[in-house]
């Protein structure tokens, strides 16, 4: 027999229990809430003093040297006593990656946080000794972004926009999931470039991403129509794949398509940065152009 919980018969309760925060960028979580989910994460076992953490901490400073984000690493040297396998034999070094780490993720702005943590993800992608080690750290990003409010969630090709949570489960998830094979590797790289400068909150970074949606639009009907990237105007390529039933061809569809580029067009000229700018673009156009993007992509790949 099953046990209904009290939030079940309580609907008020839940709101206590498990407020909506909204969504919330990394800048937005005081100093509590960032050391509480720095506590969930270390209690599974996550960014450890350890060979993961390590390697990623490591690439990352070696990679952005001038701002010196890995204080601890640079002051400690190493890494130290490899064995011949490559391992490290001392924790010396772990200890001061997990330092830097820690210090991150509490003080850094959220491109930092969030660009190192896809360093983390990339070294547990590459982890041969368990495969399934960055799907489960999917999943718990994704909870305690889900209840953190975070603007952001993980797959296992790269970080989501938070949507609302009808469009991220069926829209975003998949298509993301999807494009996750390398043929697609020039619509990933745009999209996530258009994803990360949206999350800058500028109206230069606005104006960018739409540049950046489209251009992985385009990407993408290229590779659908011919393939591989190069050649072809979106226009050309959505009446191509429709004559060549690479996409859907039927009245209501072609209506659609005809509609979503028709804005996708109109925004790009007025608000994208490779024409002279009508005027900037903000929150509101650029996530418009993402949604109208993804739906586009979920469409044709049915």
């Amino acid at each position: 027999m099953i046990f209904n919980k009290w939030s079940q018969f309580n609907t008020s309760a839940k709101k206590i229990l498990l407020p909506n925060l909204g969504i919330r960028s990394w800048g937005e979580i005081d100093s509590v809430q960032k050391e509480n989910i720095w506590r969930h994460f270390i209690n599974k076992g996550w960014f450890a003093a350890d060979e993961d953490t390590h390697k990623a901490t490591y690439s990352f400073a070696q990679d952005y040297k001038a701002r010196s984000f890995c204080n601890h690493l640079l002051q400690h040297g190493g890494p130290h006593q490899l064995n011949l396998s490559g391992f490290l034999t001392s924790k010396c070094c772990l200890e001061a990656a997990q330092k830097d780490f820690n210090y991150i993720f509490h003080e850094e702005t959220q491109d930092v946080v969030y660009e190192l943590i896809s360093y983390y993800m990339t070294v547990l992608k590459k982890n041969s000794m368990n495969i399934k080690l960055s799907s489960l750290f999917v999943i718990i990003f994704n909870d305690i972004s889900d209840q953190f409010g975070l603007n952001i969630l993980l797959n296992d090709g790269g970080f989501i926009l938070r949507q609302d949570k009808k469009i991220t489960e069926e829209i975003y998830m998949p298509v993301m999931n999807y494009l996750n094979d390398k043929k697609w590797e020039p619509v990933n790289r745009d999209l996530g470039d258009a994803m990360s400068v949206y999350l800058t909150n500028t109206e230069e970074s606005y104006s960018s991403s739409i540049t950046l949606t489209i251009s992985a639009l385009q990407a993408f009907m290229q590779i659908v129509v011919n393939g591989a990237i190069g050649k072809g105007d979106l226009g050309k390529l959505i009446t191509e794949a429709q004559s060549k039933k690479l996409i859907p061809n039927d009245p209501f569809t072609t209506k659609i398509f005809k509609d979503i580029e028709s804005i996708l067009m109109e925004e790009r000229q007025a608000k994208g940065n490779p024409h002279p700018k009508k005027e900037y673009a903000n929150e509101k156009s650029a996530r418009l152009i993402l949604n109208l993007t993804m739906i586009f992509m979920q469409h044709c790949l049915q």
